[in-house]
């Protein structure tokens, strides 16, 4: 059984008072408690899909975009594109689909070229997931540009570091990238009050989230409402 956690998402430019967004992470019941799921290549897109509809359900009504990760190889698969341009048909959210930097041995950068490509013609959001970590380096990065629209930076794949001018060179990178390039910059791993005030003050992106603002929390407990129903 799986639902949804949520972690707010706020705009640079709006102020923080009430959350634009959520980015969604899958859990798995197991055990009596919530969990990483163990493979996240076997969900499949109409387990993501049931999810994402009831998640639209319950969103705050100032919700403006929904972010929601897929792995590689469901990334290339057209059945995950074609699931998000059906629920994206149904709602005014912006869904912004994410490209782990999780490698997958199997897949090639031509195939997630390819599927770029699928995603944008259908009309949907792609972001590049936690740029310069993981598969996701400049290389690939700047194969998949034409289609993507959004980067995400990711502090806590960078972590350990006692002050977040240790990590400046890289995110100074991807901020001047961003801006060159017309993207979308999202900074998450914000966990502490200096942090988000050096962000605010040198590298004001368009989306910020993490721990210090605000936590990933349950959307809708399906377990629960199994049991309400007997």
């Amino acid at each position: 059984m799986f639902t949804f956690f949520g972690q707010s998402k706020f705009s640079m430019t709006e102020g923080q008072e009430l959350a634009i967004g959520y980015e969604l992470f899958i859990r798995e019941y197991r055990d009596g408690h919530w969990i990483l799921p163990e493979d996240f290549e076997a969900i499949s897109a109409t387990t993501l899909e049931s999810l994402l509809l009831r998640s639209l359900q319950i969103l705050p009504a100032e919700t403006t975009l929904l972010s929601f990760n897929l792995e590689q190889t469901q990334f290339i698969d057209p059945q995950y594109a074609e699931m998000v341009a059906r629920v994206q048909a149904q709602t005014s959210i912006r869904l912004f689909t994410e490209l782990t930097e999780r490698n997958s041995p199997t897949v090639t950068a031509d195939q997630l070229i390819c599927a770029s490509q699928y995603f944008k013609h259908l009309g949907l959001l792609v972001c590049v997931d936690d740029v310069g970590t993981g598969d996701n380096q400049t290389n690939l990065v700047m194969q998949l540009d034409d289609y993507v629209d959004e980067y995400k930076f990711a502090l806590q794949n960078l972590r350990p570091f006692n002050d977040i001018k240790a990590v400046e060179p890289a995110l100074k990178y991807w901020y001047e990238l961003a801006a060159s390039h017309h993207k979308v910059l999202a900074i998450e791993g914000v966990e502490t009050a200096a942090e988000l005030d050096f962000v605010q003050q040198y590298y004001p992106c368009d989306i910020i989230q993490g721990y210090y603002i605000g936590r990933p929390v349950k959307l809708f407990d399906p377990v629960a409402e199994k049991h309400e129903q007997r």
